[in-house]
């Protein structure tokens, strides 16, 4: 009889006899995830943001007739879990802050200037940017990291927040906006442990390879979110083991498929786009921004991927497999 415990014995002869190159390049991937993955940078970014919160508390106590603070958001990577180095060092947090009013009671680019004013300091400069206000720090005339805040107040339907949008009289306006909607949709996709763990690391891996690959910039929330819905991971029921590689490639497979062709370029090259829309208000395509011609550069390049990942995978020596990768994935380890 063909039990349970038959499957397991056959499934551990398979992967002695044939899945040693996988075990191996799984430990090459799990180095190359600390690589890359947010460690000692965590705290410094933490300190960074609790100095900023104190700051605008203490600054609005000086302004008369100012909304009060209700909450903060911590938004971003940093709050899904997905945040890597980047390739030019400029760390990135992003913390919202609401106050407790509504739309009707101040007018957008006025908060956001109070906010501004509050967290002015002859150490930082914030600026005022379309989406939030933007810190920037840096050290001996390099950037180092910056935080973004975004300003948001309450909403009588409480369907998220109003975002304070513009920084400048023509571009004010409020924008309907879920922020925490966004974060809980994406943290409480996957409830398996591991199959949360292995889709940031995808997440990762993704963003490593944008971050190697564009002179443009690749929304990461875009890539986030056409990995969320398209990821497939790929873990052993027996033992957990994992295949970061074969997960990899078939989530970077399945988004690469999902792009439409659109038409033509003045007749010559064909062009394609892939829409990755928020799950949340206000539910925008987060690629809308990228050109035609941009979103087939990322398909074109997606296609790259997924062949090295392919090559890899076919790949019987361990060393010849991670060169392959190292062409996409910088400083990937070869054994």
């Amino acid at each position: 009889m063909y039990t349970r415990a038959c499957n397991r014995q056959l499934m551990l002869y398979v992967k002695k006899t044939f899945g040693e190159i996988m075990a191996d390049l799984q430990t090459q991937f799990e180095k190359f995830h600390d690589q890359i993955k947010l460690t000692d940078e965590k705290k410094l970014l933490r300190e960074k943001r609790d100095i900023l919160k104190n700051n605008l508390e203490e600054g609005f106590k000086k302004i008369d007739e100012a909304p009060k603070i209700d909450t903060y958001l911590l938004q971003g990577s940093y709050a899904i879990h997905t945040g890597i180095k980047p390739a030019n060092d400029d760390y990135d947090i992003d913390v919202g802050v609401v106050f407790d009013c509504s739309r009707e009671d101040i007018g957008a680019l006025k908060l956001k200037n109070m906010v501004k004013n509050a967290l002015d300091h002859p150490s930082r400069d914030p600026k005022l940017k379309n989406p939030c206000i933007t810190i920037q720090y840096s050290q001996n005339g390099e950037n180092t990291y910056h935080v973004d805040m975004p300003v948001y107040v309450k909403r009588d339907d409480e369907e998220g927040y109003d975002l304070a949008w513009g920084k400048s009289s023509s571009s004010e306006k409020w924008v309907q906006s879920d922020p925490k909607g966004l974060v809980d949709a994406i943290n409480e996709r996957y409830t398996d442990d591991e199959e949360r763990s292995q889709f940031r690391r995808v997440v990762k891996y993704l963003k490593a390879w944008k971050g190697n690959k564009f002179s443009f910039n690749v929304p990461s929330i875009g890539l986030t979110l056409t990995a969320w819905d398209m990821f497939s991971s790929d873990i052993d029921p027996f033992d957990n083991s994992r295949n970061d590689l074969s997960a990899l490639k078939k989530t970077v497979s399945r988004i690469h498929s999902s792009f439409r062709w659109i038409g033509t370029d003045n007749g010559m090259s064909d062009l394609y786009r892939l829409e990755a829309p928020l799950p949340v208000v206000p539910r925008n395509d987060a690629f809308e921004k990228l050109t035609d011609k941009q979103m087939t550069e990322l398909w074109t390049k997606m296609g790259y991927l997924l062949s090295a990942l392919s090559e890899a995978e076919r790949e019987e020596r361990i060393d010849s497999a991670c060169k392959e990768l190292g062409k996409y994935f910088l400083n990937f380890p070869v054994p």
